[in-house]
């Protein structure tokens, strides 16, 4: 039978979250979770059995608030482009919002501090990543159809790819600079990068 869990279950997903993604993985004690969603370390271990699966929970709903719909803004869209852009703009809104410097990705925090030596942890990386090059590849293929300029399946990959590791950067850096508009310049040149690949004029501004 399962066990069951408690009413708090979900409360506690949502404030140790923010402590997570905040310290990391291996600077965050019971204590620090206990104290920021008031839920005892017995309530704890009832629910999750200890840090590390309370961790890969709080992953997998960050997943689910944060990065799907991010990634709904890449698939979702009818230019390709600009779907790219607003996928960046969801991001430095959110770095902004919680104030410099930023939180970074809780995603791209775990892959550097975790997920080398965690399998689960590895896993959910790897899922994301690959959804996140899925939905880039997807709106490159959108955007190459509407300017007439094609390129081929290889290319497509490769660019998605990199903009999986530009933008897993990006966050990274905004964990370590005070000044918002760095990363929006970061994401202007981006942008130019493709629109010139792609045989289109410069961005508005840049």
């Amino acid at each position: 039978m399962p066990r069951p869990r408690s009413k708090s279950r979900d409360d506690l997903i949502s404030s140790a979250m923010g402590v997570f993604w905040e310290n990391g993985f291996n600077a965050t004690s019971i204590e620090d979770l206990v104290a920021s969603s008031g839920v005892g370390r017995g309530g704890i271990y009832s629910d999750f059995g200890g840090k590390e699966e309370l961790f890969l929970a709080c992953l997998e709903a960050y997943r689910a608030r944060f990065a799907d719909p991010a990634i709904q803004i890449l698939t979702s869209g009818s230019n390709g482009l600009k779907s790219i852009e607003a996928y960046f703009d969801y991001f430095i809104a959110l770095h902004e919002n919680r104030g410099m410097p930023g939180p970074g990705c809780f995603i791209a925090n775990t892959m550097t501090e975790l997920a080398p030596q965690h399998a689960d942890a590895l896993r959910i990386v790897n899922a994301h990543s690959a959804q996140l090059k899925s939905a880039f590849a997807k709106a490159i293929r959108q955007a190459t159809s509407a300017s007439g300029n094609p390129i081929d399946k290889g290319e497509i990959s490769e660019i998605a790819e990199f903009l999986v590791t530009s933008s897993q950067g990006l966050w990274s850096y905004g964990k370590s600079i005070t000044d918002i508009r760095v990363l929006k310049r970061f994401k202007a040149t981006l942008l130019n990068l493709l629109y010139h690949r792609l045989g289109r004029p410069k961005l508005n501004g840049i």
